[in-house]
Parts: C-alpha cells; sequence; structure tokens
C-alpha cells in the first residue's frame, strides 16, 4: 500500500511538470535508465538528435550514459543523494549542455530518484566567451589589454629573482593623422600598427599590449640594456616605414620608446611603469623617432621638472614673478613701430629668469596654458591701451588652446576689460599649431576675425603644408622664419624663400614680416626681397613694460623683488 502511494505520489509530481518550459527528466537510480522525459526534453532532444546515438522518441528506457563521455563518474553522482545537488556543463559536438541535478524525496525526506533539469546553452557559453575575451584583449586589435598587462606584470615581478624588460611605446605623429583623416583611418593605422609589432614579437617570452590610445608594451626576456635596446631600435624602425592604409592613402608616423629594466629599475607595477614613462618623456624631449633607457638622472630631471610645475602653477596663483616682455616690429619704408610681441618672462625665486623654452612646453604638458595665456593676454591688452603710439600687440597662442572654446572667451574678456580696440590686437599661431586640430583651430580664428582681431601666421616656411594653410585661412600677415633670414646671407636657397614669401604676401595683399633681423646686412637684404615690416634684436630686444622697469631691473641685479 505504502510503495503504490509513492509511486502516485511520483506520478502526479511528474504530471505536474509535464508542460512546463524547463527541460526535465528522472533516473531509475538503481539501473541508470531514463523513466521520465517531459516534453521540453523532448523537443530539445529532436535538436540534438544528429550528435545523440538514439532519437528523442526512444529516451524512455535508454540509459543515462548516452549523455556523458565518462558514464562512471555520472553514475557515482547520482547514485548517492550526498552528492547532490550537482551542476555541470556538458559537450556534446558543438552544442553545450547546462545540467542541474537534485534529488527528489517523499513527505518522509527519503530518496526517490534523482530529477535533471537542462538547457541548451551554446550561445550563452559563446558570448560568455566574447566577454570574457573583451574583458582582457583590446577590440580593435585583438592584442591584450591594460587589465592583462598589469596581471602579467605583477604575476613576473611577483617571482624571485626575475629580469626582464619593460618597451613603453607612444606613436609620434598620430593624433594629427586621427584628427586630419579620421577615426576611421585612425584605427586602420593602430590596426597596422599592431601587425608590425606582433611581427618583432615572436618569442614566446614576449608579450605585447595595447595600453589605450596610441600607446603600446612590450614585456621582453631581456634584462640587460643592449639587447632591450635593439628590441627597441627595431620598434622605432619598423613604426617609422610609411603605412599603406585603403583607397591608396599613406600616411607616415614614427615612434618614441622609452626602456625600463626590471628589477633593476624597479620591483613593483608602479614604479617599474613610472620609469620606463619616464624613459619615454626623454624620448620625446630628444625629438621623437628614439628609444630611450631609464636612467636615475632622468629621474632627477623629472623630479625638477615636477617641481618646476608646482612653481609655475604658485606663480600664476600669486601672479609674483611673471612679466610681459614687448618686442618691436617696425616698418621697413617708414620706420615706425606698428606693432610689439607680447612674451611671457617668468622670474623663479631661487633659478632666476626661465626661459620661456623651459616653462612653456611645461605650462602645456600640465594644464597650465590656458592660465597662462589668460595673464598674457589680460597684460598685453591693458598695456597697449596706454601706448600713444597706437601700436598693435601681437600674442602668441599655442596648439593646445586651439579648437577647444577656451580661446575665444579669454580673448574676450582680455579685450573688455583693457577696452582695447579688437584690430589692434594681433594673434600669433604656428603652422605647426593648426595641425593638431585644424578645422577646430581654424574656426576658432575666424571667430576671432569675425571680431576684428587680427591674426598673424608665425614661422611661416617651416611647416608641412604652408601654402595649404593660406588657401584655409585669410591671414593678416605672415612672418618669415627667423632661420631663412639669418642665413639668407650665406645660403641662396634660404634667400630664395625670403624672396619667394615676400612676393606671395604682395601677390596675396598679407604683410609679411622678417624674423630675426640682427645685423645691417640682413636688414638690407629682407627690403631687397621685398619684406613689409622686421623684427629683431637690430631694432630692439624684448623689454619690460614702462611699469615693470623698476622691479625687472632690481631682479636683473639680484636684489629681489622688494
Amino acid at each position: 500500500m505504502n510503495d503504490r502511494f509513492k509511486t502516485k505520489e511520483r506520478e502526479f509530481l511528474l504530471r505536474m511538470i509535464d508542460d512546463l518550459p524547463v527541460a526535465v527528466m528522472t533516473v531509475e537510480p538503481e539501473t541508470m535508465l531514463i523513466d521520465y522525459v517531459n516534453n521540453t526534453s523532448r523537443a530539445l532532444i529532436r535538436r540534438l538528435e544528429h550528435l545523440l546515438p538514439i532519437r528523442a522518441d526512444e529516451l524512455i528506457g535508454t540509459s543515462i550514459d548516452v549523455f556523458h563521455r565518462c558514464p562512471a563518474y555520472q553514475r557515482h553522482i547520482l547514485s548517492d543523494p550526498r552528492n547532490l545537488p550537482h551542476n555541470a556543463r556538458i559537450r556534446l559536438g558543438e552544442e553545450v549542455l547546462d545540467l542541474k541535478v537534485s534529488a527528489i524525496t517523499d513527505a518522509d525526506g527519503r530518496y526517490l530518484a534523482p530529477m535533471l533539469t537542462w538547457a541548451l546553452v551554446t550561445k550563452e557559453v559563446e558570448a560568455e566567451k566574447r566577454i570574457g575575451y573583451l574583458a582582457h584583449h583590446d577590440a580593435l586589435t585583438g592584442l591584450p589589454n591594460r587589465l592583462i598587462f598589469r596581471r602579467t606584470l605583477e604575476e613576473r615581478l611577483a617571482v624571485p629573482d626575475t629580469a626582464f624588460g619593460l618597451l613603453y611605446i607612444d606613436l609620434d605623429g598620430f593624433k594629427q593623422v586621427n584628427d586630419a583623416r579620421g577615426h576611421q583611418v585612425g584605427d586602420a593605422l593602430l590596426r597596422q600598427v599592431a601587425d608590425r609589432l606582433r611581427a618583432l614579437c615572436g618569442d614566446p617570452a614576449m608579450m605585447l599590449t595595447r595600453l589605450g590610445g596610441d600607446e603600446f608594451a612590450i614585456l621582453l626576456p631581456h634584462d640587460h640594456q643592449q639587447p632591450a635596446g635593439r628590441h627597441a631600435e627595431r620598434v622605432v624602425a619598423a613604426l617609422g616605414r610609411p603605412f599603406d592604409l585603403e583607397q591608396g592613402q599613406t600616411v607616415q608616423i614614427g615612434a618614441s620608446v622609452g626602456i625600463a629594466l626590471a628589477p633593476e629599475h624597479g620591483e613593483a607595477p608602479e614604479s617599474l611603469l613610472a620609469r620606463a614613462d619616464m624613459a619615454l618623456y626623454a624620448a620625446k624631449e630628444d625629438g621623437k623617432g628614439v628609444a630611450r633607457l631609464f636612467s636615475r638622472d632622468l629621474e632627477l630631471r623629472v623630479q625638477e621638472r615636477t617641481r618646476l610645475e608646482k612653481s609655475l602653477y604658485a606663480a600664476l596663483q600669486d601672479r609674483q614673478g611673471l612679466f610681459v616682455f614687448y618686442q618691436p616690429i617696425i616698418d621697413l619704408y617708414s620706420g615706425r613701430v606698428m606693432t610689439r610681441e607680447a612674451l611671457a618672462r617668468w622670474h623663479h625665486p631661487q633659478r632666476g629668469w626661465v626661459s620661456p623654452a623651459e616653462f612653456v612646453p611645461v605650462a602645456e604638458q600640465c594644464g597650465l596654458i590656458d592660465q597662462l595665456a589668460e595673464f598674457v593676454l589680460d597684460r598685453a591688452c591693458r598695456s597697449a591701451a596706454q601706448w600713444d603710439d597706437g601700436a598693435h600687440v601681437a600674442v602668441n597662442i599655442s596648439a593646445i588652446q586651439l579648437g577647444k572654446g577656451t580661446l575665444v572667451p579669454a580673448v574676450s574678456a582680455a579685450l573688455a576689460a583693457s577696452g582695447l580696440p579688437a584690430h589692434r590686437l594681433e594673434i600669433e599661431v604656428t603652422e605647426t599649431a593648426l595641425l593638431g586640430d585644424e578645422q577646430g583651430g581654424i574656426q576658432d580664428l575666424l571667430t576671432l576675425r569675425q571680431m576684428g582681431v587680427r591674426i598673424a601666421l608665425d614661422d611661416f616656411g617651416t611647416g608641412y603644408s604652408s601654402l595649404a594653410h593660406l588657401r584655409a585661412f585669410p591671414f593678416d600677415k605672415i612672418k618669415i622664419d627667423g632661420s631663412f633670414v639669418r642665413d639668407a646671407l650665406t645660403r641662396p636657397e634660404c634667400a630664395a624663400v625670403v624672396r619667394a614669401i615676400a612676393d606671395l604676401g604682395q601677390r596675396l595683399g598679407v604683410r609679411t614680416v622678417a624674423e630675426g633681423v640682427e645685423t645691417e646686412e640682413q636688414l638690407a637684404l629682407v627690403r631687397r626681397e621685398g619684406c613689409a615690416e622686421v623684427q629683431g634684436y637690430l631694432h630692439g630686444r624684448p623689454m619690460p613694460a614702462a611699469e615693470d622697469a623698476e622691479l625687472v631691473a632690481r631682479l636683473d641685479a639680484g636684489l629681489g623683488a622688494g
């Protein structure tokens, strides 16, 4: 009577799950024969019949062994309720089954049989694998990403007596290509860069990764300067060759490489990466397209640069030690001062006068260039508003200021605060500045010109596409780079450049300025070649504003600001 009741109880339970959307099977624990299959199970098995030795309609009475590569292990699990519940994934050909086994018990908790619920999860498994892959690889290049690189770096550094090299790679000129030709070209270029780097990393002990943007890294089995340096040079050479992209486009970029060696240069990921980055910074400073090995001298240079950053920040906050000097630009025929160029100068409390060639790049790199430019613009406009001769004032603009929405408001604020008419302000921009974000930069310049501000193209002749920039924007003035003027007396080709630019200016109705005129002979040459204006030590060195002259004299004499 009791057994019959249990049987009815079990039948009632199975009828309840017959039409559930979950695939269910039960197995007779003594024989391991399938004794129940619900409708969902049959439907799923029909999709797998090509992978099984039986058909869906033949499941009842078939051994459960048909689903498993290791029947003995499966029987062990199913035969003992102490092993349950149990989860497993079983692969059948290209398909994956997710299996859950639980125990069917009676009202008294006695074990009746194992019940299997299962599902086809092939697509889910593929998605999981894809997600796992993307979590550890760069989607664009397929290289290991920063996360897996960091993990690998930690693992290698944790090995006793470890020794390896780290190459930190940054592409030179990639941003210009990406901005000028679009992200599709930029992405295609990055994929080709990755392919070239892969070809250099055939050793299984090497690891190549894309850290992000245009930065890559290589872990090398080399722990000595010479082999690591040779590999870095191969990287520079490989990435310096032209890249052939789609539709016949050819792109030329380059690469700079910083080298650090473990454990000599760092026993922790942070220190090793930081020192490779210092070496990379040194490679950039040395003209790009080179590799540099970390050294203690580099660390001292970086520390000094950091101190300089802090001092410059403090100077900009309290406006102490910062000045604007002015150099005249003279009309060649009347001798009148037409414009004065405003030049930033900084007197450091301990170091004395710091060269603009040193502190302006620091301002650009640490995000202070906007503050420095606002200071110069404000001072220059206020000074010019007091000049009796009505000369224009020229202010240089950094490439970093163009195309990001800060330049036009800064100019507007300086003009409004000083009362200087817009036509008396000239903004000087170099050709290389326009290359970073040409369209955004030109839009800024157009807006300023619509306000009445005059725009000058500085260092003309040294850029990548001089004539193209003249076509792209109606400049008011062209400044001929001083290197041509300096060499024009001894090198006919430099004199020809001066002549050609002066002639071009006359044809376009644009005034030309010869920079760097230091001798009477140079003056006579640029006058003969047709330049309209000159600037240089012959007519005046940069000098402080009248209100700053006494303080500057005291600083020059070493008397301090007091």
